[in-house]
């Protein structure tokens, strides 16, 4: 069963080779990496270039002005072959063992099925307050980006994401989880998450920066309920309307109204709440390990 991986970068010339690496290092051998070079002012498309030539199952599909990671990503999609989709981000590393155990969720699934598995990622970071995190804790699997597989046919639902959107994660971890007819679950680590300054979303940025970087991502909520083509089923919607009826609340800084107010787990509503007001901002950033991976997602 062949892999697409699908890879928007921009400016990576510090880690990208260590990335591609990881991918060329997979016990399972049946796969195609796709990059789109995102505008990079750097080595990047240099070092992909170098890549392709190396290994003919590496493929440089699109590059231009920096037009943002969604686009970027649409354009990797629409060159793919594979029958599994997966992201990796040109920072982060996979295990050796990575691809086989997504291909190995899908045994047994018709090729015609639109079905998704999740699994866990591990952080690393040169920062100790970052470094070796395994998310989400306890039994649950990550929805976001690179944790996320997906067979060809949910792929084609879920794709092209909205370009308007600053980032892809939670428009696919939603997405691929209402429209697929079946979900998997497994406890093994497919990703090793890189954190640095670097990140596309800090963890330590002020309070003003946050509260606006924030809002973009959480704008895929709307986003998802006013999408015409996603026929998403009605659990989904009210999911989405909750947590976009809390994004309100807690852009506003209504710390109390969010609380109180939407029908969410009371996880999700502390850690909304621990990102509408300076104070507790603080001490999420101060505690960021303690914190994160509760949300079970």
């Amino acid at each position: 069963m062949k892999i697409s991986v699908l890879s928007p970068v921009h400016n990576e010339e510090r880690h990208i080779e260590e990335m591609i690496d990881s991918v060329r290092a997979q016990s399972h051998r049946d796969w195609e990496l796709l990059f789109v070079d995102d505008g990079s002012i750097d080595r990047t498309r240099e070092l992909v270039c170098a890549a392709t030539e190396a290994d003919p199952r590496i493929r440089l599909v699109g590059h231009g002005d920096h037009g943002g990671t969604v686009r970027a990503l649409n354009r990797a999609y629409a060159a793919a072959t594979g029958q599994v989709v997966v992201l990796l981000a040109g920072d982060d590393v996979v295990p050796v063992d990575s691809l086989r155990h997504r291909v190995e969720a899908f045994v047994g699934v018709p090729e015609t099925e639109p079905a998704v598995a999740f699994f866990k990622l591990r952080t690393f970071s040169a920062n100790p307050r970052w470094d070796g995190m395994l998310l989400p804790r306890g039994g649950a699997a990550s929805r976001s980006g690179g944790s996320i597989t997906m067979t060809r046919p949910l792929a084609d639902l879920v794709f092209p994401i909205d370009e308007s959107l600053a980032k892809e994660d939670i428009w696919l971890g939603h997405a691929a989880e209402a429209l697929a007819s079946r979900v998997v679950e497994l406890p093994h680590v497919v990703l090793h998450y890189r954190l640095h300054e670097g990140n596309s979303h800090q963890r330590a940025e002020p309070f003003a920066k946050m509260n606006e970087s924030t809002r973009r991502r959480h704008q895929a909520y709307r986003a998802l309920l006013e999408s015409s083509r996603l026929d998403l089923p009605a659990t989904s919607r009210r999911l989405l309307e909750q947590l976009w009826r809390a994004e309100e609340s807690r852009y506003a800084g209504r710390t109390v109204r969010l609380l109180l107010g939407p029908d969410l787990p009371l996880v999700d509503r502390l850690a909304l709440a621990s990102m509408s007001d300076p104070l507790l901002y603080r001490i999420r950033s101060r505690y960021f390990k303690v914190f994160s991976g509760r949300r079970g997602r």
